[in-house]
């Protein structure tokens, strides 16, 4: 089905304003100072280090702005569990169990499997109390956020009138006034050259930079080192065929149908017919067709003698499943019960999962596993040769066969493109005194997701202020950009103004005739489409103006206006369903909003970049 909101999210939000109908957002300013403790805010009686903030954004680089998000978002969880603690909100034991008994995952054939619970805890470096800690947080998080669902309301003439002004349809055509088009007009001699470098010397000064030499040890260099033999995983084919290739099974049945409101008595009925029925087939099995095409109540199958075909695992209904992927071909069960009433299955046939097509997808699950066991004892070797051998790598590579890597020049306001070096904590150590000054290697840097970095610098380039010669045409660049910018607007605004009033100007370079809806926006801008509809319908032609993050100026002239084709049923039905939602997280916000008085927030002494930690 067409899914008309979220190829429409740009008109909804055009309508609707800039979707303010998200969480309350909580800039540094709103937040009360405090000294006490080097913490970096303080919710209520909970207390947000920085190593929890490292931990959200899991190692990943991350900019002031980026940061700032991610301890908002910590701030709105710690006022939704302080406002669920203090309402007597628990999670029980059961709650837990069966959360992380159904995370796919830990899960073998369908069940939770304790050794792949195991598995996952060791690639992660994680221990069960604390897993099961963030899991409960979880819970508690969403049951506080479940409280919201479904709590918008919206009538149904709002949604008529949505959809109309979606629908709206207007011919436009484009005028777009460049900075580059006014570069002419501003000054980039020499004189203007020499004040604007004089006037920004700061922004001018070369960071300091570093070269780093460096090994990774990760769970996928660790599995590389390993072997698997033929026998290991051979004998890991036999026992997981069925989830390995997508084994399929062929089964036929014979079903008794029972009604979900049955009675006890009617129930033991039916099932004492399914078990006589089963005397039969193990008297004479070859009836089993025969007695399916005139016994069983299944429409789709019966006229077949109870032929199901070829299905996977996992498609039936779950003990139906769990029987058939148990048998041997050409045996029959005994009878099962599920949802629909009592069953008794013949398994006919088995598709096997080619060996050859995922003998090598099972050598590399196989080494991984391996590897999930050994990574520990080489992340502690790795600690112990690092060390020991502060002056090299050279000790590294040979002890653990790690491959020694370089980088390019590195500061900390320019980050690399390669991910693990673009990790802030690789940074903090490549410009630690222990690894700058004293030339050490660092100690293992953990980035997340099992992998650890050994650095040492190559080089050193201290910060140095650049000369104009070097920087020139990067202030030619920004002149133009910035004061051409200015020159567009002011271009743009007066030939709005003309326009608007009717007055005969010079033939403006119009752009070719396009059709623009809130729901088709085409190419245009979110700002570009709200002005186009910010105008009045009448008279026509009609103008409107829009000013670019890029210092473009464009201006539309409007020459018509349609109704458009009218929403249907199921683009109604989304619409509704998405301003219920944006209604309901609207709610959140204003609760997210008290609990903020509620529960004052205070920053620490320690800021979101700082390098230290307590």
């Amino acid at each position: 089905m067409f899914d008309f909101v979220q190829n429409n999210k740009i008109a909804i939000q055009v309508i609707l304003g800039a979707v303010a109908l998200t969480f309350v957002g909580f800039g540094v300013g709103s937040y009360s100072s405090a000294v006490e403790d080097p913490y970096l805010a303080k919710v209520g009686s909970a207390k947000i280090y920085k190593r929890d903030l490292d931990r959200l954004l899991e190692g990943q680089p991350s900019d002031a702005a980026t940061r700032q998000q991610a301890m908002d978002d910590l701030i709105r969880q710690n006022l939704l569990l302080a406002a669920a603690h203090d309402g007597g909100a628990v999670v029980t034991p059961e709650q837990l169990r069966k959360v992380i008994a159904g995370i796919t995952e830990l899960q073998e054939n369908g069940q939770f499997s304790a050794a792949r619970y195991k598995e996952f805890l060791a690639a992660r470096n994680m221990s069960p109390e604390a897993f099961e800690a963030k899991i409960s947080r979880d819970i508690m998080l969403q049951n506080q956020i479940n409280n919201f669902a479904g709590t918008g309301f919206v009538s149904r003439s709002m949604v008529e009138r949505l959809g109309s002004l979606m629908a709206e349809e207007r011919q436009v055509r484009l005028l777009l006034l460049k900075p580059a088009d006014f570069a002419a007009q501003v000054k980039t001699d020499d004189k203007a050259l020499q004040a604007f470098y004089d006037a920004n010397a700061k922004r001018f000064r070369s960071a300091e930079a570093v070269k780093l030499d460096y090994v990774v040890l990760s769970p996928q260099a660790v599995a590389a080192g390993l072997a698997v033999s033929d026998a290991e995983v051979k004998q890991y084919y036999e026992q997981h065929k069925a989830e390995l290739a997508g084994e399929e099974r062929r089964a036929s049945h014979i079903l008794l149908t029972v009604p979900k409101d049955a009675k006890p008595a009617d129930k033991a009925k039916v099932k004492a017919e399914a078990e006589a029925l089963l005397k039969q087939l193990r008297a004479d099995p070859s009836k089993f067709a025969d007695i399916a095409k005139a016994k069983s109540q299944d429409p789709g199958s019966a006229a077949n003698g109870g032929d199901l075909g070829f299905f996977a695992h996992g498609v039936m209904v779950k003990p139906f499943d769990d029987v058939v992927f148990r048998m041997q071909p050409g045996k029959i069960s005994e009878v099962v019960e599920t949802e629909f009433g009592y069953h008794i299955i013949k398994l006919d046939e088995i598709k096997q999962p080619d060996f050859a097509a995922v003998k090598s997808a099972v050598e590399a699950k196989l080494k991984q596993q391996k590897a999930a066991g050994q990574l520990r004892s080489m992340s502690d070797k790795l600690a112990e040769v690092a060390y020991q051998q502060a002056d090299s790598l050279k000790g590294v590579q040979d002890a653990l066969k790690l491959e020694i890597k370089h980088s390019d020049w590195l500061s900390r306001d320019k980050k690399p493109a390669d991910p693990a070096l673009a990790n802030a904590k690789v940074l903090d150590a490549a410009f630690s005194d222990d690894v700058l000054k004293k030339k050490h290697n660092s100690e293992p840097v953990d980035i997340g997701g099992g992998n650890l970095l050994v650095v040492r610098v190559a080089d050193h380039q201290p910060a140095r202020q650049q000369t104009l010669a070097e920087v020139r045409e990067q202030i030619k660049a920004e002149l133009i950009a910035t004061e051409g910018a200015k020159l567009a607007e002011k271009q743009g605004q007066a030939l709005l103004a003309q326009l608007k009033a009717g007055k005969a100007v010079d033939a403006p370079k119009w752009g070719e005739l396009q059709a623009v809806s809130r729901r088709n926006p085409g190419a245009l801008p979110t700002a570009d489409v709200r002005a186009v509809f910010a105008v009045a319908a009448s008279p026509l032609p009609a103008f409107a103006g829009s000013k670019h993050d890029n210092g473009d100026y464009a201006i539309y002239q409007i020459a018509s206006v349609a109704a458009g084709a009218p929403v249907n049923d199921a683009e109604r039905a989304q619409l509704a369903a998405a301003m219920e939602q944006m209604s309901a997280r609207n709610q959140l916000g204003s609760y997210l909003e008290t609990l903020r008085q509620k529960y004052p927030i205070k920053m620490g002494k320690q800021q979101l970049n700082d390098q230290s930690e307590q």
